[in-house]
């Protein structure tokens, strides 16, 4: 006699399915994440030796002479080294003019821009104001706009107004940059407002909050900015080669190009003064690297 009643003990169901869309093991991904490591540091590596190569043979080409510079086949080492080149660089084509009419540009760029963009990403990230988003579109769209488009005009500009063949035409007009309006205005935006309203509240003027609050917390957004702005100004050649035709008043990207002339190019000369150009830009880099890379790391995890 059979009982309707249900087993105490049913049978386990298998399924006869395939295994469909399974996910891989902890091993195959940890594999993966291995040869993703891998390849990315063999890329790193390959890149940093095809650009400290190319370096190092700028530098070993300023100790050589003009002869032995185009020999062929070329030389890695310098046969008889010197510093003739640097000497001439230095005593006759006044190279520590050059150098600094740049320094002094550089840095006079970079502090104005890094006023003027903080001030302004200051107004935009914490003042409420008609027509706020619609002029901070504006500002990003001058992105877009390409320099020649307005190089005319600007140099029409400086004419007018008294200020070709001086430093204020080559500090005031790049002055303002709306990348780093940008960038300021994302760091200061995630400085909390309640700092803001207690210094307030306490009697603290704007200049006061802005000076004594926004600024320092935004130090890491002020380094990477004052690093771009500055590498920037060392190596802008197309501004200073409209607005300056003072021999005095040129940077060193100008006298370079100025060592090119009918005659020929001295190959020993210019691989000298562009060493003289690059180590102020690597000696910046390894002061505020720490900084610089903090900003942009920040800046990548911003909304």
């Amino acid at each position: 006699m059979t009982s309707d009643t249900p087993s105490d003990s049913p049978r386990r169901q298998v399924s006869t399915r395939p295994l469909a869309g399974r996910r891989p093991s902890v091993r195959v991904l940890v594999a993966r994440n291995n040869l993703a490591r891998v390849t990315a540091h063999v890329l790193l590596v390959g890149f940093s030796l095809v650009t400290g190569g190319a370096f190092a043979w700028v530098v070993l080409n300023s100790f050589k002479t003009s002869s032995e510079i185009v020999q062929v086949p070329p030389t890695f080492w310098p046969v008889e080294p010197t510093l003739a080149n640097y000497e001439i660089v230095f005593a006759r084509l006044n190279f520590g003019r050059y150098l600094f009419n740049s320094m002094f540009v550089g840095i006079a760029v970079t502090l104005v821009t890094l006023f003027t963009s903080s001030l302004v990403g200051y107004v935009f990230a914490k003042y409420r104001f008609w027509a706020k988003e619609q002029l901070f579109l504006i500002i990003l769209g001058t992105l877009m706009i390409p320099f020649a488009v307005v190089m005319l005009p600007l140099f029409l500009l400086m004419g007018t107004i008294g200020w070709s063949n001086t430093y204020q035409a080559l500090i005031i007009p790049v002055g303002v940059s709306s990348f780093g309006i940008f960038l300021m205005r994302q760091f200061i935006e995630e400085v909390p407002i309640e700092l803001i309203e207690s210094a307030r509240i306490d009697g603290a003027s704007e200049w006061r909050i802005y000076t004594r609050i926004v600024l320092p917390l935004a130090r890491s957004g002020l380094a990477a900015l004052g690093i771009f702005a500055f590498l920037f100004t060392w190596d802008s050649f197309l501004w200073p080669l409209v607005v300056i035709n003072d021999q005095d008043l040129w940077t060193l990207p100008l006298a370079l190009h100025g060592l090119n002339s009918e005659r020929g190019t001295r190959f020993d000369l210019i691989t000298a003064g562009s060493v003289v150009a690059v180590v102020p830009m690597i000696v910046v880099y390894l002061v505020f690297q720490r900084q610089f890379i903090q900003g942009i790391s920040t800046t990548g995890m911003k909304g």
